[in-house]
């Protein structure tokens, strides 16, 4: 069946039609540059959105929960034997991104007997000089880098419309708790962007204060300042706490 090329094209299209479509629901991961280093943030229904990968390096991700562990794993494996065969400053995600984690995921999706992996995931480094580095990987292994911070989210209008407020917002100014506070805003908008006539029916568009209620808060930041190899570091329930009390009236 798959031999003629119209019919191999036919079932990429078509996956690309299912993935994005069990994306659809996904909620938004902002990832950008503060003061200090960068900064992901995001909302989910369950724990399990934002992660440490090394020590210098952070994951966020979007879609079903088995397929984002897979791939952190992936990472997290390849990241580490990277560091004992070379050594720690050589485990970069542009290379992993080009020479591990991209090639697999592009070679999955273009099997077609094999099912999908349903994800997508936003990465951000501090390199050797502590400057941040994002990056955007899609679920056919496509992947992109930004250096003002970037958006993965269920829909592209969602995405496209964040990523347009990051490129105007001077982020890497913040503070920590003023990149917080503004992220969360620019969450709040960017999840309410509907598509066209569905706008009114989309039931992931919140204001900030029923996110607060409906889901957990996950975000966690890559500090210079931190006096430690591992640069990671999740946001504090109190300090999550202090952002809601900021931006959400009793």
């Amino acid at each position: 069946m798959f031999e003629e090329p119209f019919r191999w094209m036919e079932a990429i299209s078509t996956r690309h039609s299912y993935v994005q479509e069990k994306l659809r629901k996904g909620l938004p991961v902002i990832a950008v540059p503060y003061n200090d280093g960068a900064v992901l943030l995001g909302f989910s229904a369950q724990k399990g959105k934002i992660f440490e990968i090394y020590d210098r390096i952070a994951l966020g991700g979007l879609g079903h929960p088995a397929d984002v562990e897979r791939l952190r794993m992936s990472l997290l494996d390849m990241s580490h034997l990277e560091g004992f065969n070379r050594s720690a400053e050589d485990v970069t995600l542009s290379r992993m991104l080009q020479f591990g984690i991209a090639p697999a995921l592009k070679q999955n999706f273009e099997e077609v007997q094999r099912a999908p992996y349903l994800v997508q995931l936003i990465l951000a480094e501090l390199d050797l000089d502590g400057q941040p580095n994002f990056f955007r990987l899609n679920y056919d292994g496509h992947w992109e880098q930004f250096n003002k911070g970037t958006v993965i989210a269920g829909t592209t209008k969602k995405a496209d419309w964040i990523q347009d407020r990051i490129k105007k917002t001077p982020f890497e100014t913040f503070a920590l708790e003023k990149a917080l506070e503004e992220i969360c805003k620019l969450w709040e908008e960017g999840n309410n962007q509907g598509e066209g006539e569905d706008e009114d029916k989309d039931p992931e568009s919140k204001s900030l204060k029923e996110a607060f209620e409906e889901w957990n808060l996950e975000a966690a930041v890559l500090s210079r300042s931190i006096p430690r190899k591992c640069l990671f570091r999740a946001i504090s329930n109190q300090e999550i706490e202090q952002l809601k009390s900021a931006l959400v009236s009793p």
